[in-house]
């Protein structure tokens, strides 16, 4: 079985192909124009199509945060079509009193209101009136919607309203998202929000899925889903904007196998880096995302990203400071070691300087570098701050670092998770060149790298399982009684999920959880559950995330979940290919002096399993490059993997 993982980045769209035993990888530079053009190509080479492909898009996240996602008409009660722009009360920025909210997707003139009203128990306040339900279709075709999202009062505890206007437009042969049938969530904000960006999505989403249906039939086709599961394509109309963060989610998958709990999962691109702890055996998600300011209630995995990746842009700021990021490169023009017209420098391109990244090195075994232009690069914005290229170099690296590092405290320290004692595992093009460093800046224990790190999202994709959720409000106090009516609900829950997996239910695993919440509050833990009183577990949690627990009070459930898992297919892991013999040493210039040393310069391929070495030195590969620097140990495990004793090296090389 021929079976294909593809990661479609901002400046490479990584491939791991797994025929039997023999596994390849590939990276192709990627074509943002028409992201399905870079696949095409690689497929292309093969000898023979796949039989199954997994993909990580980012055709959804592009849509929303570009607004260039579908003409989207809303629907929703009367008095209420402004809802979704007064939002809550938050602000990105409490003291700043210039700070306004973005706009939403739909513009006031494409969301219609309609009569009638159901109650916060369910119970109908008031009917639907006919008569303009009649007359919805017209004044709806008449906005040239390419999209239709619905979203009414206290759907999720009485859809009878959604259905029927859904039934009403429908012979308008335009997609419809119901927000009751997406998420069972009773905040009417984040529902109508989730609703929209999904109607939002699915149209540039299966246009692009339907170009890619003309290099492989679609049944062959899946893709990654924003909480670690692999989609089928069927799917996707109903679940659009579940693949809001689909690229990502691959990678705490692969993470999670090789790191286990206890680890963090960082993954630096050319674009962005995203990290993730896992405490625990489960990939974690949240229903808690933003993309920008606009909520996205599906479950993500629950990491957080930053515009910090090999292609971000250094730059000087008002005040003469050196700034890197989040504006990137990108794939064309690139940085500029590329050779393509980029003329500012990259974190990519003080790496090259800085000797880490030798320049005879061809990237994703293809990509040639050029040294060509880089000094200069680097000159040009080191003359209005009075730095060398040297000095600007090592800028870069460490602005960046200092980035990547809140991020990483952003998801250990600030959640009350001590780093020490952590394991990072380092993948995504750029991140062996940073991971030491941001281990001793934090305390992590030790650093892992993977076997091809580069591609370690697309083999993510291809270990992922097939996903179905099932989930119901319920929003009632606990007591003794309310277990049985759980129990009921958490059945006729997965008894439809399995329905929805058809073949696979047979070897489906299901897990159900309980959102819960303190009377009076409007915000959950979600805890597995069995059956048991669930409050005991409860205050443990509660007391863990926010360190104290009111015990004596009342416990709500909000919700009843079930997740059901499908394993896939088996897949053989990635070797180190072997790479064209170069020199053995690289010039490098370390966190300090003024003058370049000679260092180790080491093909993987040629490690033994056992084998150790102490830093300085490179480590090489056809998808990344590793920098092992002075104080740190590494050695190679029974798979292969690079697992390195940070040591403590030079305290300024990750200084914040």
């Amino acid at each position: 079985m021929r079976q294909v993982g593809v990661d479609t980045g901002g400046t490479f769209t990584d491939f791991l192909i797994a025929d039997g035993d023999r596994v390849l990888v590939m990276k192709r530079p990627s074509t943002p124009d028409d992201p399905s053009r870079a696949i095409a190509e690689a497929l292309a080479r093969l000898p023979a199509p796949p039989d199954r492909l997994v993909h990580g898009s980012t055709v959804a996240t592009n849509a929303l945060l570009e607004r260039k996602g579908a003409r989207v008409v809303f629907v929703t009660n009367r008095g209420f079509r402004d809802l979704v722009e007064i939002g809550r009360q938050d602000r990105p920025s409490l003291y700043d009193p210039t700070i306004h909210p973005d706009s939403p997707p739909v513009p006031r003139e494409r969301r219609l209101e309609i009569s009638g009203r159901i109650g916060p128990r369910g119970v109908e306040w008031a009917p639907l009136d006919l008569a303009e339900l009649a007359a919805l279709p017209a004044r709806v075709a008449a906005l040239a919607p390419e999209a239709i999202a619905i979203g009414l009062l206290h759907s999720t505890s009485a859809p009878a309203h959604e259905e029927a206007v859904a039934r009403a437009l429908a012979p308008l042969g335009v997609p419809i998202v119901r927000s009751a049938a997406l998420i069972a969530e009773p905040r009417e904000f984040e529902r109508f929000a989730t609703a929209i960006a999904s109607a939002a999505v699915l149209p540039p989403l299966d246009r692009y899925l339907s170009r890619l249906g003309e290099i492989l039939p679609p049944e062959r086709w899946a893709v990654m889903e924003s909480s670690g599961g692999a989609m089928p394509w069927t799917r996707l109309r109903d679940e659009a904007v579940r693949t809001v963060l689909s690229g990502p989610a691959g990678g705490v998958v692969a993470a999670r196998a090789r790191g286990g709990p206890g680890s963090v999962a960082f993954d630096m691109g050319g674009t962005s880096t995203d990290v993730t702890l896992i405490p625990a055996g489960e990939i974690p998600t949240t229903r808690t995302f933003r993309l920008g300011t606009w909520p996205i209630a599906v479950p993500v995995v629950d990491g957080h990203t930053v515009g910090a990746g090999g292609g971000s842009l250094a730059w000087l700021d008002r005040g003469g400071a050196l700034r890197v990021g989040p504006e990137s490169a990108g794939a064309d023009p690139g940085p500029v070691c590329y050779g393509r017209g980029g003329r500012t420098p990259t974190v990519t391109d003080a790496h090259l300087f800085l000797g880490r990244l030798p320049a005879d090195l061809l990237l994703g075994g293809e990509l040639a570098l050029r040294s060509e232009g880089v000094a200069d690069s680097l000159a040009a914005l080191g003359a209005a701050a009075g730095l060398s290229p040297l000095a600007v170099a090592r800028g870069i690296v460490r602005v960046v670092e200092a980035e990547m590092e809140r991020a990483l405290r952003r998801i250990t320290q600030e959640r009350g998770v001590d780093p020490r004692g952590l394991r990072l595992v380092a993948f995504g093009g750029a991140g062996g060149l940073h991971a030491v460093a941001l281990a001793r800046a934090l305390g992590f224990a030790e650093v892992i790298v993977p076997v091809e790190p580069g591609v370690l999202s697309a083999a993510g994709m291809l270990e992922a399982p097939r996903i179905e959720f099932g989930e119901r409000s319920v929003l009632s106090l606990w007591d003794a009684g309310l277990a049985a009516e759980l129990g009921r609900a958490e059945g006729a829950l997965r008894d439809a999920a399995l329905a929805r997996l058809g073949g696979d239910a047979a070897r489906a695993t299901c897990r159900a959880e309980l959102a819960l919440r303190l009377a009076g509050q409007s915000h959950e833990l979600a805890l597995s559950w069995s059956g048991e009183d669930p409050r005991p577990a409860f205050h443990a949690a509660y007391r863990a995330r926010f360190g104290a627990a009111e015990e004596h009070r009342a416990v709500e459930v909000a919700a009843v979940r079930v997740r059901l898992e499908v394993p896939p297919p088996a897949v053989a892991r990635a070797v180190c290919a072997p790479l064209a013999k170069r020199a053995d040493r690289a010039r490098v210039f370390l966190e300090e002096g003024d003058a370049a040393v000679d260092v180790p310069r080491i093909g993987r391929d040629r490690l033994a399993r056992g084998q150790e070495l102490e830093g300085p030195a490179i480590v090489e590969e056809r998808t990344s490059t590793f920098w092992l620097p002075a104080g740190a140990r590494m050695m190679v495990d029974g798979e292969g993997m690079l697992r390195i004793a940070p040591g403590k090296g030079n305290p300024r090389s990750a200084r914040r």
